[in-house]
């Protein structure tokens, strides 16, 4: 019988994620990263229960977009938010959130308007094809399933 590790390893060493990565078409492969930490105040870090594989995801797969270095794939998800930082009043540790493609500041007027994956500031999230994610930005909209289902 083989025991089993954990991850963290009394702090011994870095904490890790596997994250899934692209090295040129066709070429696909899964790395050790080290585990996402809260930068700045507006950050969150979720486990990630679900990604999606986008047409985004399937160019550089297929060779029709050049791939510069290796590039972690992965920027539609679903998960649990596992930490906030300071300034995040939105979400909360525990609550399941679908993510967005775009990090968006939303405090631009086209944010306010409510179109933050039109943010004039947005950031393209990448690395969700992992265990966890930071996720910058999250002082303002997540898609929150639960209370959609409520008002159904």
């Amino acid at each position: 019988m083989i025991p089993l590790i954990p991850r963290n390893l009394n702090n011994f060493k870095e904490s890790i994620v596997r994250v899934a990565v692209i090295y040129a078409p066709r070429e696909v492969g899964v790395e050790d990263r080290p585990d996402p930490k809260i930068v700045a105040p507006t950050d969150a870090i979720l486990r990630l229960s679900a990604t999606c594989i986008c047409g985004s995801d399937l160019w550089p797969y297929w060779g029709a977009e050049a791939i510069v270095g290796p590039r972690p794939m992965g920027h539609e998800y679903v998960g649990i938010v596992e930490e906030v930082g300071s300034e995040v009043r939105t979400i909360t540790p525990g609550q399941f959130v679908v993510g967005s493609f775009w990090a968006s500041d939303n405090t631009c007027q086209i944010c306010q308007a409510g179109y933050q994956c039109a943010c004039v500031q947005r950031v393209g999230m990448g690395s969700a094809q992992a265990d966890r994610l930071r996720v910058l930005w999250r002082t303002g909209r997540w898609w929150q399933p639960r209370r959609c289902l409520r008002m159904i």
